[in-house]
């Protein structure tokens, strides 16, 4: 697989505190790197260290196949943002962008104009940044971050401050870019449910490491749906299901019974239990989530 970033027992300490201990990453190109845990689990210090914006004390860092982080080259392939955004508020969200662009070597007019109705900010464009709310803010530095149309795009937090509706655009618009532009895309949050929409891959760090990196389909594969009964009789359940075939069940001690087999749906093994004499208190379909993954994984480590 070829990786548009790779860090090898990367290390950061302030202090006598390592704030990175021998972290491990692999970004796949094109994919979009769901980097999760929770607050002070390490993951705005790994971006800057990636970007090239503060310095390891251990390790190595290659983007796009150079070592030692961003230079020239690699910053002009890279849009980001990193914690919260700065801007001249004294002038207009449109001049920010000027200004950004012409900074880049990307002066480009139409450009811009694309950006700011991508991230919903036409009609706020010739305001003062000083004027915005936090919301505004958060989109006007993700449209700096992808004026460039990146190779990489490298995002901290990016939903924060916005509204449910402002999530979901912005969820299209990363999607977009990397299907339309095949941008690679690193993006770190604590909001695992958003994570399970966006992500194709993911990196769970926790205490200063990632403890484990895997395609989010595959974390899918291993955390099976199932179906959940609650019946009076356990036992005569079980035997039920064996002679109806279904192997993949598990008896379990707090009274339930979980069907990993979904052959069926539960409104027959419903039918079956109660056509068999059972009293049924319960069935459910569940679906685990990649916070519940998140936990066991975390719990482990």
């Amino acid at each position: 697989m070829e990786y548009c970033i790779v860090g090898k027992n990367i290390e950061k300490l302030y202090g006598a505190k390592k704030v990175l201990n021998n972290v491990d990453i692999h970004v796949p190109i094109n994919s979009i790197y769901g980097l999760i845990g929770p607050n002070g689990a390490g993951k705005s210090t790994l971006l800057k260290c990636i970007m090239n914006l503060i310095h390891i004390d251990g390790g190595n860092i290659k983007v796009f196949g150079n070592t030692a982080g961003m230079g020239k080259y690699e910053l002009n392939r890279t849009g980001s943002l990193i914690e919260y955004p700065y801007f001249y508020d004294d002038l207009t969200g449109m001049e920010n962008l000027l200004i950004h662009s012409k900074y880049m070597g990307y002066y480009d007019k139409k450009r811009i104009d694309e950006v700011l109705d991508e991230v919903d900010l036409t009609k706020d464009a010739e305001k003062k940044t000083a004027n915005y709310s936090m919301g505004m803010r958060q989109r006007l530095a993700i449209a700096r971050a992808i004026l460039i149309k990146p190779e990489l795009l490298i995002l901290d937090e990016p939903i924060n401050a916005l509204d449910p509706d402002g999530i979901k655009k912005m969820r299209e618009l990363f999607i977009l870019l990397n299907e339309k532009w095949d941008t690679t895309i690193i993006i770190s949050s604590h909001i695992l449910s958003e994570m399970e929409y966006l992500a194709s891959d993911i990196g769970i760090m926790s205490n200063g490491k990632i403890i484990k990196e895997k395609p989010l389909k595959e974390i899918h594969k291993e955390n099976k749906d199932k179906i959940v009964a609650r019946v009076d009789d356990l036992s005569k359940a079980a035997i039920i299901l064996e002679e109806r075939g279904v192997q993949d069940f598990k008896v379990m001690d707090d009274g339930q019974i979980h069907i990993f087999d979904l052959t069926y749906d539960a409104s027959y093994f419903a039918e079956l239990f109660v056509r068999n004499g059972l009293k049924l208190y319960q069935i459910d379909i569940v679906k685990k989530t990649l916070e519940e993954y998140f936990f066991e994984v975390a719990g482990r480590n």
